[in-house]
This record gives C-alpha cells, structure tokens and sequence, in this order.
C-alpha cells in the first residue's frame, strides 16, 4: 500500500508540475484562457496569470518529495475546488471557455469533461490527504 501511495503522489504532483510549466512558458497564451472565463478583469487576471503556474509548480513539487507534502496537497486541493468553482459559474452564464489547464487551449474546452477529471483529481487529493499515514 506504501509504494501504491508513493505512485499516487508522484502522479498528482506530476500532473500539477506539468500543468504548471506548460502555463508559465507562455503566460500571455495562459492569460488569455483566464480571460476567456470572464471572472476576472485586469490586473487580477493578470496576477493570477503569472502566479497560478508557480504555485502548482511548487505545491506539486511539495508532494513528489514529500517536503511540505500535506501543505501542497491543501493548497492543490484548495485550488481544485476553486477550478470546478469556476468551470461551473462559467457553465452556468454559456461562456465559451479556454481551459488553458495543460497549457495554451485552442478551441472550446467541454465543461463535462472539465469537471469530470477535476472531481477525479479532486478525490485522489482528498484521499491521499486524509490517508492515516499521510497526517504524521
């Protein structure tokens, strides 16, 4: 069980690394797609433009190597809620979205898909937080 749950946090970190990089080497592309969800104007869209990819860089390396592994996991979980939080509002008023996740989004992203991998990365963040052995 150990080195199923050493997987699990490489992948989920991983994907947050990954996801990370793709948007802090083209910000303006990134910039865009938060823009594209209307949420927020100028200059916060822009602040989160430039600081959202570091901090899954970061939070996602927080829990490959297990150094701040349960703050990263909150912080990655936290920020899971507020994409499907953002995904649904965006939904609910018929904007076309970029999702921009991995990276520059060309076309429309589909809200189904959208929120089906974010509750599937959402649930294994919540597991691999509440683990018994993950709080010591």
């Amino acid at each position: 069980m150990k080195q199923l749950a050493r997987l699990l946090h490489l992948v989920f970190g991983g994907v947050f690394v990954y996801a990370g990089v793709l948007k802090a080497w083209n910000p303006q592309s990134f910039l865009d797609d938060v823009r594209s969800f209307d949420l927020l104007g100028d200059p916060w869209a822009a602040w989160l433009a430039m600081g959202l990819p570091w901090l899954e860089i970061l939070a996602g390396l927080a829990v490959i190597t297990g150094a701040l592994r349960r703050g990263g996991l909150l912080v990655l979980n936290g920020a899971l809620l507020a994409f499907l939080g953002a995904i649904g509002i965006a939904w609910y008023r018929g904007i076309d979205i970029r999702c921009g996740c991995f990276g520059s989004a060309e076309a429309s992203s589909s809200y189904v898909e959208l929120i089906v991998r974010d509750v599937f990365l959402l649930a294994l963040g919540l597991w691999l937080f509440l683990r018994r052995d993950a709080r010591r």
